[in-house]
């Protein structure tokens, strides 16, 4: 199921969620003292987000989350490879975190939702066909996920591309996730 890319909140104990998460699928910068990274804002709360990039810094880390003219002071709680939960130290308005002028937030989690379902509920093909001629490797899933995250990544550039296709970034999202999933499954 698609939603087993997402972690549970009893994943990061020390990172306890007070308030719902908006999902979302922003490009914003992550400043400390020393480095600023390039990162996705995957999900946010009035109180927190989740976001990915390379090169995050350690828990306890004080930094600042940066998109356009907005930014929010922060303190990363946990991370790990690729990932970080951050606390703000004021609270965030999540709809000035959202692509402007484009769908509302609702509208986007519908979309998603509406997603899943015609996922969940679609026939499965009678007679599959192999993708592979030998048993498939932890690194063939691992290549096949890095792959989608670069194209991700690429489009997620423009913002043209984010402001007309952002459902469907975050469904190739969640399926580079799952298939993160799927290759620590492979072990």
């Amino acid at each position: 199921m698609l939603t087993a890319a997402y972690d549970t909140p009893e994943a990061h104990p020390s990172c306890a969620r007070a308030e719902p998460r908006t999902n979302m699928f922003v490009m914003a910068a992550l400043v400390t003292a020393t480095s600023r990274e390039s990162v996705k804002v995957r999900n946010m709360s009035a109180g927190g987000a989740l976001v990915e990039g390379a090169g995050l810094p350690s828990a306890g880390t004080p930094c600042l989350l940066h998109r356009g003219d907005i930014s929010l002071e922060a303190s990363v709680v946990w991370a790990r490879p690729g990932r970080a939960g951050l606390r703000f130290l004021h609270g965030a308005d999540v709809g000035q975190w959202l692509p402007s002028g484009r769908r509302t937030q609702s509208e986007v989690d519908i979309a998603v939702k509406m997603t899943k379902a015609e996922l969940v509920s679609a026939p499965e093909a009678k007679i599959p066909a192999p993708l592979f001629s030998s048993e498939l490797r932890r690194e063939d899933v691992l290549h096949t996920a890095g792959a989608m995250e670069a194209l991700s990544d690429a489009l997620a550039e423009d913002p043209a591309v984010v402001a007309r296709f952002l459902t469907k970034l975050q469904t190739l999202d969640i399926a580079v996730q799952t298939l993160r999933k799927l290759a620590d499954q492979l072990r």
